[in-house]
């Protein structure tokens, strides 16, 4: 048993999937499926159940995942005991949020606990293309080219709108909406775009009577009860009590968020980071709305 096969052991593990995995350590996907076996094979026993592509911990590997843990951490903090500890020189850090900007406070709160040092600079309004290189990562929900893209959630987009409203479906068609009067982003709004090529893949032109360039007043009119919206099951988390929701059918409409970034190598900082964000979006996804 050797360290780097504890190491993959943990990002596997919360991960839940060889891919993102592979994506955070900077190996191919066979090198981790390999080291995992041999982990198992030397201690004679599994640590995951796999369900296709998703691994989940077994109760063995539970048990073991909460010593291996614990081990490294300590192991990380006597490495920088004896080499002086980690770079406490501020660092700079920039993301341009194109979408999820519910998850502000729970990025910098976090990014504040784990990295004091960090100074972090977060952007919201739309930039040009040419202007992505000056961010350290971009979320965003097309892959940018050039850039490295890494799919860090998937989220369904309902149907939603206040119980004040009258409206009442648990599952609603694309055509229902082409009647409907509609609460919606501006038109270059990345959820918005998502939206539209949904409807203009199937001939259809919604009704926006009420628009707007900030999430919240969307959210704040969707709950005063003046007309329909469209709701990301993961992002838009906070939505209230009150509003109720429907799937689109036969196809759901989705969409993936991805991390990118600008740099071919990241720094230290910049990968302890990347992998923040992308736990951070893990433990969203898992508490995702349902109809």
């Amino acid at each position: 048993m050797n360290l780097n096969q504890l190491k993959y052991f943990v990002v596997v593990a919360n991960q839940e999937s060889i891919t993102k995995a592979s994506d955070i350590l900077f190996v191919s996907q066979p090198a981790v499926s390999k080291m995992i076996k041999q982990l198992e094979d030397e201690l004679d026993t599994k640590l995951f159940d796999r369900t296709g592509r998703t691994l989940k911990l077994n109760r063995s590997g539970k048990l073991f995942y909460s010593y291996v843990n614990d081990s490294l951490e300590e192991l990380n903090r006597g490495i920088s005991a004896v080499t002086g500890g980690l770079d406490q020189t501020e660092q700079p850090i920039s993301i341009l949020m194109e979408v999820a900007s519910p998850f502000i406070p729970s990025i910098v709160t976090r990014i504040k606990d784990k990295f004091p040092n960090v100074r972090l600079s977060i952007t919201q309004h739309n930039v040009r293309e040419t202007d992505f290189k000056q961010f350290d990562f971009i979320l965003t929900s097309k892959p940018l080219q050039g850039l490295t893209n890494v799919p860090v959630l998937k989220e369904e987009i309902f149907v939603g709108w206040s119980i004040n409203y009258g409206y009442s479906q648990k599952f609603v068609s694309p055509t229902d909406l082409a009647s409907e009067k509609l609460i919606g982003l501006t038109p270059k709004n990345p959820l918005r775009v998502t939206v539209d090529k949904y409807f203009s893949k199937r001939d259809l032109t919604l009704n926006y009577k009420y628009e707007a360039d900030d999430p919240a007043t969307v959210r704040g009119l969707i709950e005063a009860g003046v007309g329909l919206s469209f709701i990301p099951s993961v992002t838009w988390q906070s939505t209230s009590p009150k509003v109720q929701l429907a799937r689109l059918t036969p196809n759901p409409l989705q969409r993936t968020i991805y991390l990118s970034s600008p740099h071919k190598n990241l720094t230290n900082i910049q990968r302890e980071i990347s992998n923040e964000l992308i736990l951070i979006f893990l433990d969203f996804q898992r508490s995702e709305l349902k109809i």
